[in-house]
Order: C-alpha cells, then sequence, then structure tokens
C-alpha cells in the first residue's frame, strides 16, 4: 500500500514511521526543509497538563490583548472561520470522552520517547520538572487540582522566585530529534515541492507533476483549513543559544521558555495569530530572554506556526478519502507520536477516535 503524506513536520514524519513500521510505502511531500518549521518548538514535552492549550476559556481573550498591549503578541491574519468556531467553542468545557483521548495520547506519546530513547538517547532525551516563574502559584496550584489529567505539581523555587513545579515533564532537543526521525526514515521518498490541492487519492504539486497512491494523508497543519478545518497559526519563534539556565522553566510574564540542553540553551517565545512571513517580532523575544537570562549569543533562529483549534485539541479525521491530522497547537511535540500513529492507522483503514473528529465543531 501506498500512503502519500502532505507536510513533513514532526507529526507528519511520526505518521510516516508508523506507516513505515506496517510496511507501507510511503511518500512525504514538503516544500522546505523536513522538520523544519518544527524545529522552532521549545522541546518540553508536558503528558499530564493540558492547560496551556486551553486558548478557549473565557479568561483567555483578556489575557491574550494584554499580551497584544505590552507587545508580546500579535494579529496579523484574521480567518473569520476560525473566528466564528472560536466563538461558539470559548467557555465550552470538554467532554468526558475528549479528555479520555488526550489522556491516551500523554500515555502512548510518553512510552514511545522513552523507548526511542532507550534505543538510541541521541537527541538529549531527559524527565525533569519544568518550572513555571511569573504566575500566581497558589492559584496554579489550586487549577492543577482540578485538572481531569492529574498532573504532578508542588510548589518551589526557581530563578530565585516561587514557581510552580511540574513534575511529569519532559524535554528534548527539536533539532537533534528530527535529524533521528530523518535518519529511522531513510528510504523513504522526499518530494520537495508545494502541494496546490489534495483530490481524493492524488495531491497535485506545484509545477504540474501529480503523487497518486492509495490513501493520502494531510499532516501540513494551517494548510488544513482548505478542507474546511478550523485551524489558525500561532506563529513562534526558536533559538539556539549560548545562554545558561540551570533547569528547564518557562517565564510566563514575560512570554518566555528556556531550554538547557547539553550542546546549546533553546529560547523561544510569542504565540502571534500571524500566517505572514514577518518575522519582525523575534527581537522581542529576544529582548525578553536577555532580561531573564542576561547576555548571550544566538546560533541560530528558526520560526514555527502552531496549528490550532478553537479549543485546542486536536483533529485527527478522515474527510471523505483524506486523513487530517492537526490542531494541536502547544502540545505538537508532546502529542506527536501518538498522533501520527493514530493518522497512520486511519489511512490503513482501521478506526479512529471519535471525540478528536473535526465533527464537535459542526455540532
Amino acid at each position: 500500500m501506498k500512503v502519500a503524506i502532505v507536510g513533513g513536520g514532526i507529526i507528519g514524519l511520526f505518521t510516516a514511521y508508523y506507516l513505515r513500521q506496517q510496511g507501507a510505502d510511503v511518500v512525504i511531500i514538503e516544500q522546505g526543509e523536513p522538520g523544519g518549521w518544527s524545529k522552532a518548538a521549545a522541546g518540553i514535552l508536558e503528558f499530564t497538563r493540558f492547560v496551556i492549550n486551553r486558548i478557549n476559556v473565557r479568561s483567555y481573550p483578556k489575557r491574550y490583548l494584554s499580551m497584544a498591549l505590552r507587545g508580546d503578541a500579535r494579529i496579523k491574519t484574521w480567518d473569520w472561520r476560525w473566528i466564528s468556531a472560536y466563538l461558539r467553542a470559548w467557555g465550552r468545557e470538554p467532554t468526558q470522552d475528549m479528555w479520555e483521548a488526550i489522556k491516551t495520547l500523554g500515555e502512548y506519546s510518553w512510552r514511545q520517547y522513552r523507548a526511542l530513547a532507550e534505543a538510541e538517547n541521541d537527541f538529549a532525551y531527559s524527565e525533569e520538572p519544568l518550572y513555571e516563574v511569573g504566575i500566581d502559584v497558589a492559584a496554579a496550584l489550586e487549577e492543577a487540582k482540578r485538572d481531569p489529567l492529574s498532573p504532578k505539581v508542588e510548589m518551589g523555587r526557581c530563578c530565585g522566585r516561587e514557581a510552580l513545579v511540574y513534575l511529569d515533564a519532559a524535554k528534548l532537543s527539536t533539532e537533534d530529534f528530527v535529524a533521528r526521525m530523518l535518519r529511522e526514515l531513510q528510504g523513504v521518498q522526499m518530494v520537495r515541492k508545494r502541494a496546490q490541492e489534495v483530490a481524493g487519492r492524488e495531491v497535485w504539486l506545484e509545477g504540474g507533476d501529480v503523487v497518486k497512491a492509495d490513501a493520502v494523508v494531510v499532516a501540513a497543519g494551517y494548510w488544513a483549513r482548505k478542507f474546511g478545518i478550523p485551524v489558525a497559526p500561532f506563529k513562534g519563534y526558536g533559538f539556539r543559544t549560548t545562554a545558561k539556565a540551570q533547569s528547564m522553566f518557562i517565564e510566563m510574564a514575560k512570554g518566555v521558555a528556556v531550554v538547557p540542553l547539553p550542546k546549546w540553551t533553546k529560547v523561544t517565545g510569542r504565540f502571534d495569530l500571524d500566517g505572514t512571513e514577518d518575522h519582525s517580532p523575534s527581537a522581542r523575544v529576544l529582548q525578553r530572554a536577555r532580561e531573564v537570562l542576561g547576555n548571550f549569543e544566538v546560533l541560530d533562529m528558526s520560526v514555527g506556526y502552531r496549528p490550532c483549534t478553537p479549543d485546542g485539541f486536536p483533529i485527527v479525521d478522515k474527510i471523505g478519502e483524506v486523513v487530517i491530522v492537526t490542531g494541536a497547537c502547544r502540545l505538537g511535540w508532546t502529542y506527536g507520536p501518538a498522533l501520527g500513529k493514530l493518522a497512520a492507522d486511519l489511512a490503513l483503514g482501521k478506526p479512529g477516535v471519535e471525540a478528536l473528529t473535526a465533527r464537535r465543531f459542526r455540532r
């Protein structure tokens, strides 16, 4: 069986990985560098804590507006279909089956990252606490007690301040993990062209070429909107730096995440509703990071467009003959293995998870 995957980000790579395991012939269609946009992520894995993705809670618009007013976020891309879906989802609590699905995704992904690291830890995988500073820690602890995923948290200190300590966290080097996946996928055909349309079992490419397959998976983030999927691009920036840090932490008040790794320290920031190629806000990330870490050198920068659904939950669905997997927002890396496995199973004709289909936005 031949499967074409449109999109070579982390979820597309995991989809290819599991399809290969099940004997499928795979072709990945990616206009840029495979894994390129996914590298911008900090590499923080939060397997039992979903709160960072809850963008439809009633308090979130006010918080986002506050970020925008102080210059730490901006809105450049207006998708009225997404905004309409967001207004319908605003304040709506997830159903129990959605929480169960997310819990299963986290458990599966955690096992897979551990297994890959046990085979060869060439991507700096480490399970260690994540500290959150610049927040009301007492309120965050109370919120954690009500969390359906039952995260392990406690009060602690980081950077000389009181912090929320999330104990179920892990980290990895996104750059090194992409390189690992590409080694795992040696022999998979890579087509470095832009996909213009998907028509059933055909992918029409820029320049007139056509890729034909027995099944097509679209794992191309924001591009999934072409199928009527409500997904928006929340842009972020990642920097490999010489900064010094003792612990993995997020400075919530400044919107900066810091992940110390063996060869560099990853610094990331921004959550801009912005699908453009204007990357000028990246300077603000560095300004904010230096307020926290002092001066450091930048080794390189990467850009990513987090695909976010209006409720923050991912979508894994089959629409007609096409499998769609997108919408994991800030937790795309966290749930990457599980979402790739679900997409691979759907492509092979196996059942999906009803709670994660796009039908919840059409009810």
